[in-house]
């Protein structure tokens, strides 16, 4: 089965059990694709997501959206549910953007062959979902906690999404019984299904062990997570003489205020260790006598239903100390796995650290029941099982994903006609541009569905940051380009050549097209990391250096060089297949004796046919 996986922000560094999912169901045999409306939030990644098949697509800059949304067909078919919406829900949840994604990714959905798509939150990505709805595919989701709890504002847009849903996910029975019981016609829909992870990845710790006690936490430094609690907590026990190393991994809008308490009360064994890679996350488990989560309601209503960290930490065989809040019951079982206390109550989860820091055998044994209820509960075999069977009782199985063998690269679009039209429904060629101008008031709506965008330099420093080999195979190749390049073009193309290397096997991109001479370096870059095929287009008085296209495209399989001048220097790329060499005429003006000859432009062709020939050449080199 085909699906897409769609996020309001993707990947976030919290959100690790939306990746466990999403291998599981890769290994299982499902095929996906992730949609991210908006850029991640930083360019760190966990390791584990190079595992990922799935490529993940982002929206093109915001004027390419509006210009795609002034297509007639727009308002016809998504209008009248803007409107309604705007009329029940109000302006603030911007129907109109979430149509305007909608129309974007549907047509790219459909060339993928996804004709399901789960949403994880109860957000705006499920609202955006809606609108795909009324554009052919059906949809799924899972709610979590503040997302239809706080976030979401509105529990009449949750019950048209549970309506509208061919399932809906709660992650704990707390959060099923609170959907069913604001969504009663849907009732029957919503089920169950628990956040699942690989327990296998963990290591085992030793709780029992002397020393001082070695507590661990990790979350988003936030108000809910309970931090202050945790510190006010630690203030008690150090009071008492009790021998504690606390190590909270997160960060978030509270670090100034937790940095400021720490120093305050004088807490020198506390440290704030802020991000760390799903690796570090288990080393610092596996080296942890405790477990600790305090989590409380904060001032808007929002709380954790199941953290997903309490299940990393009884994977670990760590006893866990925490409260007696939504689902976290269902997660820990007092006095059998760890020890639960009410929320805010400081001296409470004292006490109970100071239960646990007193009795290490109680610690081994706590921690063993986590690892067994763990194993029955929270294993990605038992969740995943549970997830696939709602997907398979979907009627909706998709089809192939297109193979793009062909890439079309432009550095810059600006809405102007690129006589493509004629290639418009070729399924073998993919257009992406690197980026766009600010004015796309012009812009034909039937190229905005053609072309594609690379994403925010936030991703293609992700990608440029964790492909270490790849960035030094790009920076001795800079020594080949001497002076002839800037430095901060060259790493602003480098990036993207990383990116692309990246992305393009994906649909198994055999060849790559530089569509101007702008885009010649970044093509070139590709082709020395991937062996590539490529060609290019040079029109006339390019804006490269000529000396530069001349080192770069004697690399090149194809040139067609409307550029006489470049040309003439090299004694090379001679071929001007595309006719963009501008043709002109001449005429003459005679003033008495004085005669004047001038050039004129002469008006310029259509080429969509040379489009169509140069793109079958490039075909008859692949399968040559």
């Amino acid at each position: 089965m085909r699906l897409a996986y769609l996020y309001s922000r993707y990947p976030v560094v919290s959100q690790t059990f939306c990746d466990s999912e999403m291998l599981a169901l890769e290994s299982m045999g499902f095929e996906l694709e992730i949609v991210s409306l908006n850029p991640p939030p930083d360019s760190f990644r966990h390791e584990r997501l190079e595992q990922l098949k799935a490529e993940i697509h982002y929206p093109p800059p915001g004027v390419v959206l509006d210009a795609g949304a002034r297509s007639p067909g727009f308002l016809d078919k998504l209008g009248p549910l803007i409107a309604e919406h705007d009329a029940k829900y109000g302006i603030a949840f911007k129907a109109a953007l979430r149509a305007r994604n909608a129309w974007y990714f549907a047509p790219l959905l459909r060339k993928l062959g996804v004709e399901h798509v789960h949403v994880h939150f109860a957000n705006r990505a499920t609202h955006t979902v809606l609108f795909l709805k009324k554009l052919g595919f059906t949809f799924s989701f899972t709610a979590h906690a503040q997302d239809f709890m706080v976030d979401l504002g509105s529990d009449d847009l949750l019950r048209e999404m549970a309506r509208e849903a061919e399932f809906v996910i709660g992650v704990s029975d707390y959060s099923r019984d609170l959907l069913a019981q604001i969504c009663p016609d849907s009732a029957a829909k919503i089920t169950r299904i628990y956040n699942g992870i690989q327990l296998d990845d963990f290591p085992a710790a030793q709780p029992e062990r002397g020393g001082p006690l070695r507590i661990v936490s990790v979350g988003r430094l936030i108000e809910f997570k309970g931090f202050l609690v945790l510190l006010d907590a630690v203030t008690e026990l150090n009071r008492r003489g009790v021998s504690t190393e606390t190590r909270i991994i997160g960060e978030g809008p509270m670090r100034s205020e937790l940095e400021q308490m720490i120093s305050a009360h004088g807490l020198l064994n506390v440290s704030l260790l802020g991000v760390r890679s799903q690796r570090q996350i288990q080393r610092e488990l596996a080296e942890a006598n405790l477990f600790v989560l305090p989590s409380i309601v904060d001032q808007k209503g929002a709380s954790d239903i199941l953290p997903t960290v309490i299940t990393e930490a009884m994977a670990c065989r760590l006893p866990v100390v925490s409260t007696r809040l939504t689902g976290i019951p269902e997660m820990v079982s007092h006095g059998e796995t760890g020890l639960l206390v009410e929320p805010g109550d400081d001296r409470a989860l004292a006490d109970a650290i100071m239960e646990l820091f007193v009795n290490p055998a109680g610690r081994k044994a706590m921690g063993e029941a986590g690892r067994v209820h763990a194993e029955k509960n929270f294993a990605i075999d038992v969740t995943i099982g549970q997830l696939a069977a709602r997907y398979n009782q979907i009627n909706r199985t998709g089809s192939r994903r297109a193979e793009s063998r062909v890439v079309y690269l432009m550095n810059q679009w600006s809405g102007e006609a690129t006589h493509l039209e004629v290639l418009h429904d070729e399924a073998r060629l993919r257009v992406i541009a690197c980026s766009c101008s600010g004015n796309m008031r012009q812009a034909d709506p039937r190229q905005v569905d053609r072309i594609e965008f690379l994403p925010d330099a936030v991703v293609l420093e992700s990608h440029w940051l964790r492909q270490s080999s790849l960035r030094h195979s790009l920076e001795r190749a800079r020594g080949i380009l001497g002076e002839s390049v800037t430095g901060e073009e060259f790493y602003q193309q480098a990036r993207r050549a990383v990116y692309l290397t990246e992305v393009l096997p994906l649909r198994a991109v055999r060849h790559l097209h530089a569509f101007r001479a702008d885009a010649v370096l970044c093509v070139w870059l590709v082709k020395k990391l991937t062996g590539m095929s490529v060609s290019a287009t040079i029109e006339e008085q390019p804006a490269p250096s000529r000396a530069l296209l001349a080192r770069l495209l004697v690399d090149f399989d194809m040139v067609t060089n409307s550029d006489k001048k470049l040309g003439d220097e090299t004694g090379l790329f001679s071929k001007d297949a595309l006719l963009l060499q501008k043709p002109v005429t001449h005429r003459e003006l005679r003033f008495g004796p004085l005669r004047l000859r001038l050039r004129k432009p002469a008006s310029q062709q259509n080429r969509s046919q040379l489009e169509r020939d140069w793109f079958d050449q490039i075909l008859q080199t692949l399968h040559a």
